[in-house]
């Protein structure tokens, strides 16, 4: 799953707050991750912690413990999903005559968030898709 994603090692470490040596044992399956890391993973890798260990060596008394449910998304992800959506209602508008004036207020209720996520977010794939909604606004305040 970490290589479908594009992440190395470190960059995995990074997201779980373990080091890059134990991502790679747990891989080569020399150590088996706590409780904690999986269901770490399993938010990650937006699926449940049983899922994530099923059909693994992961001692089955480890997996009982496991949560039913993780939190799959963060608050970034959250806001994106929301910016999303009120791009997608901007299109929708688009022939409405004062398009122009919604679609700048839209826009600058969105700056501030933008201004917080550029000083938070240090992940390479989280600053990418800021980028591409950000210009995905821009183009829809001016479009029209």
């Amino acid at each position: 799953l970490r290589q479908q994603h594009g992440w190395t090692q470190q960059e995995m470490a990074d997201r779980l707050g373990i080091s890059s040596v134990a991502v790679s044992h747990i891989e080569a399956d020399i150590s088996f991750p706590g409780e904690r890391t999986v269901t770490l993973l399993a938010g990650l890798f937006k699926v449940s912690p049983q899922i994530l260990v099923e059909g693994t060596t992961y001692p089955q008394a480890k997996a009982d413990r496991l949560p039913r449910l993780v939190c799959s998304y963060t608050e970034f992800e959250v806001e994106i999903a929301l910016l999303e959506n009120d791009i997608t209602w901007l299109d929708k508008l688009r022939d409405c005559p004062k398009y122009k004036i919604i679609a700048l207020e839209v826009r600058e209720k969105w700056q501030p968030r933008f201004v917080k996520w550029e000083n938070a977010i240090f992940d390479q794939e989280d600053k990418r898709l800021l980028e591409d909604v950000k210009i995905r606004l821009v183009q829809a305040a001016q479009s029209r």
